[in-house]
């Protein structure tokens, strides 16, 4: 059988709508997903309400329930449609507003919190691997809408949102939260979709956290103080895993103009900052690491010959 044959429908569908420029269509069907989630949610949540030590469980499941939300995501990712992605958006500040106030275990009302996280992440890889670079600038440029005890909203950077990366879900652990959406990115329904399996799944996941990473350290450097602490775990990828991707840059000035658009700079800008930011990254992510492995601590491009 064909791959072809084996991707989701839903997916072929809602690429096909997008290419023909139906944007406005596809946008439509984020009503119906919405309500789609809705009644999932009230499922999972009827029979996993007071079970928090299931938690982990009912987020897979609250995710394998919507594969239609998925499939819209990712299609919006292959066709890099930016008119989308402010439906997208408000969807997931739908999911994070949902449960606000929802009394009983933390643990339990943070469930809807892991399944927009994976949405954001799911179109953050794949717009750098299939080299979406608009809609990657959207993800790495807008702040979303989230309230957090009261009825005044906040706005974060998706890569600052700790709903996304800190969820009581997963006992607040950044580290356990990029596992399970790993996991979910291995599930046979998106890999038939992205083509991503085993290390170029963990090369393209680990490449847009460094993203983030130096994002985060790009918004210090023009003051805005304060973004991005430790929620997100963007300590953990390995040297190896990354450099592929400087070196394509440095090389690939093309490919480096669209990569760095959620930057705001030229390569050579880039570049020449990069060390510095890298510094940075460690000595606020990595200080006090329980990791074995080595992560990226400074890049140079490599030598040429003639």
């Amino acid at each position: 059988m064909e791959r072809s044959e084996l991707v989701p429908q839903q997916f072929v569908e809602a690429t096909q709508l997008l290419v023909r420029g139906g944007w406005r269509e596809a946008s439509l069907q984020f009503d119906g997903v919405q309500r789609e989630f809705e009644s999932t949610w009230t499922r999972i949540y009827e029979e996993f309400g007071n079970k928090p030590q299931e938690a982990q469980d009912a987020a897979k499941r609250l995710i394998a329930a919507q594969p239609r939300v998925t499939n819209l995501t990712l299609a919006m990712a292959r066709c890099d449609t930016v008119e989308l992605f402010d439906r997208f958006k408000r969807f997931l500040e739908f999911i994070l507003k949902r449960t606000e106030r929802m009394p009983g275990y933390p643990a339990i009302a943070g469930v809807p919190h892991v399944q927009a996280g994976f949405l954001y992440m799911a179109a953050a890889v794949m717009a750098l691997h299939w080299e979406a670079w608009n809609l990657l600038e959207k993800l790495l440029t807008s702040k979303f809408e989230w309230y957090y005890q009261s009825g005044r909203p906040i706005f974060n950077y998706g890569f600052d949102l700790p709903y996304f990366f800190h969820s009581h879900t997963f006992a607040r652990d950044a580290a356990k939260i990029h596992d399970f959406y790993r996991k979910e990115f291995a599930e046979p329904d998106v890999v038939q979709i992205t083509g991503l399996t085993g290390e170029s799944s963990l090369n393209a996941y680990v490449q847009t956290q460094m993203l983030m990473s130096l994002k985060v350290a790009q918004l210090r450097e023009v003051g805005e103080g304060g973004i991005a602490s430790i929620w997100p775990d963007f300590g953990r990828f390995y040297a190896d895993r990354v450099t592929h991707l400087l070196d394509r840059a440095y090389v690939n000035r093309n490919y480096a103009r669209g990569l760095l658009r959620a930057f705001n700079e030229d390569p050579d800008a880039f570049f020449k900052r990069l060390n510095n930011r890298l510094a940075f990254i460690q000595s606020v992510f990595w200080q006090g690491s329980p990791y074995f492995y080595e992560s990226l601590r400074s890049w140079e491009p490599k030598e040429t010959h003639a």
